[in-house]
């Protein structure tokens, strides 16, 4: 059980997911308070914040649709209240997390689809990165979780891939800007990733998922933790503008078939 009194925040957004999750338990197991922000799964996110504090930590969970201007600034407020409450917590790390997943496709693309990834997966970490960072001092620290899919042609899953392209890009700038401030910002490139899905147990998909990567078979939200939990802490002190992949060597273009997508088989 955690016995020390946390004096560090850090929001995790998508914390119902698996690598949300996942990262939310590990940054409590390294002492610090957690925001848990989610969308629609709160029986998840209900548990996530039991085992935190039956573990002795410190979880807010928080619902928020970032699809939405107006959900991005819950989320904010949230967080407000939070350092208000709890004057001897300072935010010191964002994850931006949540994302919508899988498609749409270069031909069936339609103009709302566009709007709602870029919304979450892109505007959402924009904006939250923008406005958290002002509540950070010097120290702080942002990581945006890309994909592998960002960095191969999957005209079947092209939407999705150019709002992760995006946060890539985000991440080289937003580095620059908050530099000043000695504020980094870095970003993790997972590749498919055991999130509990019943697609996991189907042994074909599996040997599909493995077949992007040249190290094999597919990560567990623990491992990615881990590479958040690294560009969070001092051991990257000198880190910023980063990406940091971990997907497996998925980026290296061994896969299956360009056409395919995973919509195929969920």
């Amino acid at each position: 059980m955690t016995s020390t009194i946390a004096t560090r925040l850090a929001v995790v957004t998508g914390s119902s997911g698996g690598i949300g999750q996942a990262t939310a338990l590990r940054l409590h197991r390294a002492g610090y308070a957690v925001v848990a922000h989610y969308s629609s799964n709160g029986a998840r996110a209900q548990a996530l914040k039991a085992v935190i504090e039956d573990d002795g930590g410190h979880c807010l969970i928080a619902q928020a649709d970032l699809s939405s201007s107006d959900g991005i600034r819950t989320l904010i407020d949230n967080v407000d209240r939070e350092l208000d409450l709890h004057p001897h917590l300072e935010l010191q790390a964002l994850v931006n997390n949540a994302a919508r997943l899988i498609g749409p496709s270069f031909g069936t693309a339609t103009i709302d689809q566009f709007d709602d990834y870029f919304a979450l997966n892109t505007r959402a970490p924009f904006f939250l990165a923008q406005a958290l960072s002002e509540r950070m001092r010097p120290g702080g620290s942002i990581v945006n979780i890309s994909s592998a899919g960002a960095h191969f042609s999957s005209p079947g899953d092209i939407v999705y891939a150019m709002s992760k392209a995006a946060v890539e890009s985000l991440t080289a700038n937003g580095a620059e800007a908050l530099a000043e401030r000695q504020i980094r910002m870095n970003t993790v490139v997972p590749g498919f990733t055991d999130n509990g899905h019943e697609a996991f147990q189907n042994p074909d998909l599996l040997a599909y998922f493995s077949g992007f990567s040249v190290l094999g078979g597919v990560s567990m939200p623990e491992t990615v933790a881990e590479a958040i939990l690294f560009l969070l802490s001092d051991s990257a002190s000198r880190t910023t503008g980063s990406i940091l992949d971990v997907s497996g060597g998925s980026t290296l273009g061994a896969r299956p078939s360009s056409s395919v997508s995973l919509k195929n088989f969920v």
